[in-house]
């Protein structure tokens, strides 16, 4: 595939914290021309370990605290025009301490709990209610990453 896209794959870590009220945390991303929901979560940035990286975006987006537990998911997405090619990894986070409180970056509008059969109905990208809903009904049982086939949308 010929394209002008820097060659190399962004790197992505998303969190899947559900509390014991079942709501799962989640972030509102505000574009020019829409809002929309995502995990918590963002850029593996060079040098850092998956967890570092997961812990890390948890302080700066919600200023919890957490413990790393696993690595759940693994997706890979590429635009159909080749302008970008994301890997993501979804991890299994339990919040430690703290308060919600939304970071500072621009593109954050809200950080909120949400209930499982909303979050089921909610506009997030990429698109993984469903497998985290069933994986969540298992209890995390598998120790097995899931690959996830999840189109660009």
């Amino acid at each position: 595939m010929t394209s002008d896209y820097q060659n190399t794959p962004t790197v992505r870590v998303s969190l899947i914290i559900i509390n014991a009220e079942g709501e799962i945390l989640l972030a509102k991303h505000k574009k020019p021309t829409r809002e929309y929901w995502v995990l918590p979560g963002g850029h593996l940035e060079y040098g850092e370990t998956i967890e570092e990286c997961a812990l890390r975006e948890l302080k700066e987006e919600t200023n919890l605290d957490g413990e790393f537990k696993r690595i759940v998911f693994l997706s890979e997405s590429i635009a159909p025009n080749g302008s970008r090619h994301i890997i993501n990894f979804f991890v299994l986070v339990d919040v430690a301490k703290g308060e919600v409180k939304m970071g500072e970056e621009d593109v954050l509008a809200e950080i909120a709990y949400k209930p499982l059969p909303e979050f089921e109905q909610l506009e997030v990208y990429p698109n993984v209610q469903s497998q985290i809903i069933q994986r969540h009904k298992e209890g995390w049982l598998s120790q097995l990453v899931e690959i996830l086939n999840t189109p660009w949308s």
